[in-house]
C-alpha cells in the first residue's frame, strides 16, 4: 500500500464521498399545476325601493308631506370595471288619474342614502352619493349614485330612509288618489 493511502484514509475518503452525496441531494421537492377557468360577465342591475303611501288634507295652500322610502340596491356583475350611474326619474303627478287635477307647482324631493357592501361583497370601493336631497323633475332623470371606473363592482345596498321622499301638494290640487311613478335606472357610462 502506498504510504499516502492507508486504510484509515480510505475510510475517511469513503465517508466524505457519502456525506457529499447527501449534501447535493435535494431536501424537498416541489411540483406545480395551474388552476384555470372562465369568468363570464354578469349583468348591471338594480332594484327600486318601496314607497310608503301618504295622506294629506288639502288646505288651499302649498304643503309638503313626507313618506318613507324603502331599501334598494344595485349590482355590477359585469366584470368590466367601467363604472355606472344610478338615476331616478318621476312621472308627472296625477290626482284621480288626471294630471290637471294635481294642481301646479308640485314636486318630489328624494333624500339620498349611502351604499354599503352587500353580504358577500368584500370590496370597499362603493358607488358614491352626495349628501342631501335631489329634486325629481319630470323632464330629466336625476343622478342619485355614481360609480367611477374601477369602483362600485359587486352588490351594494342602499338603506331605507324614514321621511326620505318629500311631496309638495299644491294649494290648487284636487282631492283624490295621488300618483307619481319613480323609475330607478342603472346604466354604464356612454362612450
Amino acid at each position: 500500500m502506498s504510504k499516502f493511502f492507508s486504510p484509515r484514509m480510505a475510510r475517511v475518503a469513503v465517508g466524505l464521498a457519502a456525506v457529499s452525496a447527501f449534501a447535493v441531494a435535494p431536501m424537498a421537492q416541489a411540483a406545480t399545476t395551474n388552476a384555470t377557468g372562465t369568468l363570464s360577465a354578469g349583468s348591471l342591475t338594480n332594484t327600486a325601493p318601496a314607497i310608503t303611501a301618504f295622506s294629506a288634507t288639502l288646505s288651499g295652500v302649498n304643503q309638503t308631506v313626507t313618506t318613507d322610502v324603502g331599501a334598494w340596491g344595485v349590482t355590477d356583475a359585469t366584470g368590466s370595471n367601467a363604472g355606472y350611474s344610478v338615476t331616478v326619474a318621476a312621472t308627472a303627478p296625477t290626482v284621480a288619474g288626471s294630471a290637471a287635477n294635481a294642481g301646479t307647482g308640485g314636486s318630489l324631493t328624494l333624500t339620498k342614502t349611502t351604499a354599503t357592501a352587500a353580504t358577500g361583497n368584500s370590496t370597499t370601493d362603493a358607488p358614491l352619493t352626495t349628501a342631501g336631497t335631489t329634486q325629481l323633475l319630470t323632464t330629466t332623470a336625476a343622478t342619485v349614485a355614481n360609480a367611477a371606473a374601477t369602483t362600485g363592482q359587486g352588490a351594494w345596498d342602499f338603506p331605507a330612509a324614514d321621511d326620505g321622499l318629500s311631496v309638495v301638494i299644491p294649494g290648487d290640487a284636487s282631492a283624490g288618489a295621488y300618483s307619481s311613478t319613480l323609475t330607478y335606472t342603472t346604466a354604464a357610462p356612454v362612450g
